[in-house]
This record gives C-alpha cells, sequence and structure tokens, in this order.
C-alpha cells in the first residue's frame, strides 16, 4: 500500500464516521439546554394565550358597558315610515348582540316587540315580509340569529362601523341590561328574553 492510499483509506473513514456515527456538529445542546428551550417556548406560549384572555375579558366588558342613546318609549306607531321601525328594532339587538361600537339601546321586551309587530304587521312597507320573520322569531324567544337580524338592519342602515360579529351569553346580556336600563321591572323582563 502506498502513503496515498493509506491517507485516502484514512480521509474516507474519517468522512463516512462523520456521516453514519452519529455525529452532528450543528447540534451540539445538552439535553438540559434543549430542556430549557422547551421550557421557555412553553412560558411564551403561556404568556400569549394570557394575553388572550385579557383582550377578551376586555371585549367583554366592552360589550356589557353603559351605552348612549337609551330610550324606553320606541317612539313609533301606525304612521311612522319603514326606516324609523328598523331604527328602533336595530336598538332592540344592541342587548344582546357582541359589536365593536353600538348607540341606543331600546329594551328587548314582549310588550316592545308586541307593539313594533302589530306597527309592521299593519304597514305597507317594502321590508314587510323580512320584518314579520324577524319579529315573529323574536315573539317566540328564538334569538339564535340574533346577530344576523341585526347586521340586516345595520347594512340596509348603510352602516361602515359596528356589525355584530357574535350574540352576548345569558350573563352578558344580564349585565348589560343592568348598566343600560335601571328600571327594575324592566331589568328583569327583558332578561327573561
Amino acid at each position: 500500500m502506498t502513503k496515498a492510499s493509506i491517507i485516502i483509506g484514512i480521509i474516507l473513514a474519517v468522512l463516512i464516521g462523520v456521516k453514519y456515527g452519529g455525529f452532528n456538529f450543528s447540534d451540539n445542546k445538552t439535553a438540559s439546554e434543549k430542556k430549557q428551550e422547551k421550557v421557555e417556548a412553553k412560558a411564551v406560549q403561556d404568556n400569549v394565550k394570557k394575553e388572550k384572555e385579557k383582550e377578551k375579558k376586555k371585549a367583554d366588558k366592552q360589550q356589557t358597558a353603559k351605552i348612549g342613546g337609551v330610550q324606553y318609549d320606541i317612539g313609533i306607531d301606525g304612521s311612522s315610515s319603514q326606516e324609523a321601525v328598523i331604527e328602533v328594532m336595530h336598538k332592540m339587538t344592541h342587548q344582546k348582540v357582541k359589536a365593536k361600537e353600538k348607540w341606543g339601546a331600546i329594551p328587548m321586551i314582549p310588550d316592545t316587540i308586541n307593539q313594533v309587530y302589530t306597527i309592521v304587521e299593519n304597514s305597507e312597507f317594502a321590508q314587510k315580509a323580512d320584518l314579520l320573520a324577524i319579529l315573529g322569531n323574536w315573539k317566540k324567544g328564538i334569538f339564535s340569529e340574533v346577530d344576523d337580524d341585526h347586521n340586516y338592519f345595520w347594512t340596509y342602515q348603510g352602516g361602515t362601523v359596528g356589525k355584530a360579529y357574535g350574540i352576548m351569553s345569558q350573563s352578558e346580556e344580564e349585565t348589560f341590561i343592568r348598566n343600560n336600563f335601571k328600571e327594575e321591572d324592566l331589568v328583569s323582563e327583558a332578561s327573561s328574553q
């Protein structure tokens, strides 16, 4: 064997050893360093999760806060325009929906729902069928699509801010009612809806 073949053999042996022998020069971290990285990654995830929960609580609190424009008299009658009726119905939804911004609220109680239903039923409104369908559900205590109802009114009115993105929980609605409707009989009647 020549000297060159011995050197080539040694070089090949080293290269094969590096390739297949389990040496990994790019990952020289000890087990404790790897464990520490996992702990740090978990801590970051936990902090992100806590921040998201904090933001959710803040958003939930915002949904139930006192808003301006609360009224108890619906201010419409049989001679009112479709636009005025839609405005009232829109404000009624505010006690039940989550939206970035809300202005105005009218208690959604059976008496109010029935008053508006009667006005719409006896009208010649272009949107009469849609409005009666919505009010019919409300009369039955069905509010599973109240966010869609809100957005129907919001879109009809040309809304740009305040689109509903969900429905408040029973607890959130009760808090909204307590914060916005001060008359005790309205609080208990509206929260039973």
